[in-house]
C-alpha cells in the first residue's frame, strides 16, 4: 500500500498525554492559571504549539514558556512514557515489509532521542525530523530530502496539524485515535483514514498485501501449433498460435533457495501446455486459454495463472486473442 511512512509521535507512537498535561499544568501555573483535567486539555490543546501557548499565556515569550516545560521533561518526577499498544508491532511489520520510516514531530530533539532510544524504538526510522514547530511547512523539505514518492507515502498522525500536514504534501492523511484528538476532532481535518490504533492499520495493509500479485514467472511468445476452430475446416489444419504464460510460483522469490525444487519448472510446465493444447481439437480460443490455465494451477502447484492466446486468422488483424485465468 506504501512505501513509505511518515510518524508524528506523542500520541501516534507514544503514550504521553499524561507526562504532557503534568508539563503544561506546571508551565500555567507559573502565570497563576487553573490546572485543566485531562478532558480540558484534549479538548483545547492545538498544533503548532506556541499558538496555544500564547492563547493561554498571552505576552509570554515562547522561549520562557519552553524553560518551563523542559523542567517538567527533565524532572524526576516526570510521568513516564510508555510505546502505545501494536506500535512496536507495527514498526516490526513495516521494518519485515521494507517500508522506510520516518518520524515528523514537534517534541523536542533531546527529549525525543531519550525517551525513543529508552523504548527501544529509535532504530527503526531512517529520518528523524524533531523539533518542528510548523509541520506544514516542514514536510515537503522531509520529502524532498528523503527523495519520497507522496503518491506511495503517508503521514500518520493523532492530530487536526497532522492532517494539515499530510493534505499540504499530497499524502495520505491517517489520524490514529490514540493520543491527543478525538474523532470528532480528527474528522474536521478530513483525513483520508481514521484507524483506533495501529494494530488496526496493520490489519487492512496486511489484507492489502493479500490482494496483490505475488512474485511471477513469464513466459512470452510461446509458439506452438494445435487443431483450433469452430468450423470443421478451420480444424482440419493445425495453425499456428503463441501463448503469453504468467504463473506466480507456490513460495515467494526469497524462499526459494536456488533450488529448482522449491519453484515451477517453466521448460516441464512450456512442453505440458503444449502437450495439451495438441491433445485433441479445440472449438473455441477461450476454451483453450481456460484450459491452459487450470493446468498451470492444479497440475504444477501455481497459486495463480494467467494465459493469453493468439492466433492469427483474420484478415486486416495482427491476431485474435483470449486472455484466461486461474486461481487455487
Amino acid at each position: 500500500m506504501f512505501s513509505s511512512l511518515i510518524f508524528d509521535w506523542s500520541g501516534t507512537l507514544c503514550d504521553d498525554l499524561t507526562l504532557t498535561l503534568q508539563a503544561t499544568n506546571y508551565v500555567i501555573s507559573q502565570y497563576k492559571l487553573p490546572a485543566l483535567t485531562r478532558e480540558q486539555f484534549r479538548a483545547e490543546f492545538q498544533l503548532p504549539y506556541p499558538a496555544y501557548y500564547s492563547w493561554k499565556t498571552p505576552g509570554v515569550p515562547i522561549e520562557e514558556l519552553e524553560d518551563h516545560y523542559r523542567h517538567i521533561l527533565n524532572s524526576p518526577e516526570a510521568e513516564p512514557v510508555t510505546v502505545l499498544p501494536h506500535a512496536r508491532e507495527f514498526l516490526d511489520y513495516c521494518r519485515a515489509r521494507g517500508i522506510r520510516c520516518f518520524i515528523l514531530s514537534s517534541m523536542d530533539s533531546l527529549a525525543f532521542d531519550r525517551q525513543a532510544k529508552e523504548l527501544g524504538v529509535f532504530d527503526y526510522f531512517e529520518g528523524i525530523h524533531t523539533g518542528i514547530l510548523n509541520k506544514e511547512a516542514h514536510i515537503h523539505s522531509l520529502l524532498a530530502q528523503h527523495g519520497l514518492d507522496p503518491h506511495q507515502t503517508a503521514f500518520i498522525g493523532d492530530m487536526q496539524h497532522d492532517m494539515a500536514a499530510a493534505h499540504c504534501a499530497g499524502v495520505c492523511a491517517i489520524g490514529v485515535l490514540t493520543g491527543y484528538n478525538n474523532a470528532a476532532q480528527l474528522c474536521e481535518a478530513s483525513p483520508d483514514l481514521v484507524v483506533p490504533h495501529l494494530g488496526a492499520l496493520q490489519t487492512l495493509m496486511q489484507r492489502s498485501d493479500s490482494l496483490l500479485p505475488g512474485e511471477q514467472v513469464q513466459l512470452h511468445g510461446l509458439s506452438f501449433t494445435c487443431r483450433l476452430g469452430v468450423p470443421d475446416d478451420e480444424r482440419a489444419t493445425p495453425q499456428p498460435v503463441q501463448a503469453d504464460v504468467t504463473i506466480t510460483p507456490p513460495a515467494s522469490f526469497g524462499d526459494m533457495k536456488d533450488d529448482l525444487a522449491h519453484t515451477i519448472d517453466y521448460d516441464v510446465l512450456s512442453r505440458r501446455l503444449i502437450e495439451l493444447a495438441q491433445a485433441e481439437p479445440t472449438a473455441l480460443l477461450e476454451t483453450l486459454a481456460h484450459k491452459l490455465a487450470v493446468c498451470c494451477v492444479r497440475e504444477f502447484g501455481a497459486t495463480a495463472s494467467t494465459v493469453q492466446l493468439r492466433k492469427f486468422i483474420l484478415p486486416n488483424t495482427d491476431f485474435v486473442s483470449a486472455t484466461a485465468h486461474a486461481r487455487k
